[in-house]
Parts: C-alpha cells; sequence; structure tokens
C-alpha cells in the first residue's frame, strides 16, 4: 500500500466535521508518519503502512473519532518493534 492510497482509505472512512484545515494539518502528520515508515521497512514492504492506515480506519469507524499524530506514531512503532525494524528515540516515530 502506497502513502497515497493510505491517504485515500482513511479520507474515506473520515466523516468528522472537523475545521478543514485541522484536518489537513492531522492528514500531513499522518502521511509524516506514513513515510517515515517507508524508510524503515525495506522497498518491498508497505505491510506497515496497510497496519497503520487499517489501524486509523478501524479507530474512525469506532468511535468517528481520528486518532492523534502521536497516538498514530506510537501504533507505527509498535508495529516496527513487533517486526524487528530499529527505531531511534531520535526519528519522527521514535517521539
Amino acid at each position: 500500500m502506497t502513502v497515497e492510497s493510505a491517504m485515500r482509505r482513511i479520507r474515506e472512512a473520515d466523516d468528522s466535521r472537523t475545521e478543514t484545515d485541522d484536518r489537513e494539518q492531522q492528514y500531513e502528520m499522518y502521511r509524516k508518519t506514513f513515510r517515515a515508515l517507508e524508510d524503515v521497512t525495506p522497498e518491498d514492504d508497505d505491510e506497515g503502512i496497510a497496519v497503520v492506515a487499517d489501524w486509523i480506519v478501524e479507530r474512525l469507524e469506532a468511535d468517528g473519532e481520528r486518532p492523534s499524530s502521536r497516538a498514530v506514531r506510537r501504533r507505527a512503532r509498535e508495529f516496527c518493534e513487533h517486526n524487528g525494524y530499529d527505531v531511534s528515540d531520535n526519528d519522527w516515530l521514535g517521539s
């Protein structure tokens, strides 16, 4: 799954009524997390993006709320740690 296909899935699932500026800012943080996952995982492994996008969509469907960018980074880091990918505390996913 590519970053933009993940973002399309999230946009389709997100029916929140928050301000467009706030939503777009949060989407940009999601994109940054997906790009960080691309940097950490091998080029042929988009599984991390799919796992995190699925998790975001599940949260949207469950309670109608977008998870915070911190929660998304934490979920991405958990994926990396579970699959043996190193993430530094100084990286975007490590914060």
